[in-house]
């Protein structure tokens, strides 16, 4: 019971919520999500590692870039909550922006763009 209630409470973070809608349009780097999301590379990443750490998404490495891709928990309660969270906000306006964000960028822009910051 203990994990199912922090799942919930990782996944009941905005920017957390919002990451597992974008991944699921599409696999995302971590440039692009901060970009979508307006965070820091390093404020994404610690959201990535709070997912990855319930089984919720996995990471390559491609180069000094990283991609994530969302996958199926293991575990059944994590699982349960991360196919309910698929199918709602679908119409939230935050996310309607995200995925239309998401599909414009230019991976090799961005990813230059933030690397000079």
């Amino acid at each position: 019971m203990r994990k199912f209630v922090e799942a919930l409470k990782t996944l009941g973070e905005i920017n957390r919520l919002r990451i597992l809608k974008l991944l699921q349009e599409r696999p995302a780097y971590v440039c692009e999500i901060a970009s979508i999301l307006d965070l820091s590379m390093a404020t994404v990443s610690s959201h990535l590692s709070r997912l990855k750490y319930f089984g919720i998404v996995k990471d390559k490495r491609e180069g000094v870039k990283i991609k994530y891709f969302l996958i199926e928990p293991e575990d059944p309660e994590t699982n349960a909550l991360v196919q309910f969270l698929k199918g709602v906000g679908e119409e939230w306006e935050i996310v309607k922006r995200d995925r239309e964000k998401l599909k414009k960028i230019k991976l090799e822009d961005i990813c230059k763009e933030l690397k000079s910051e």
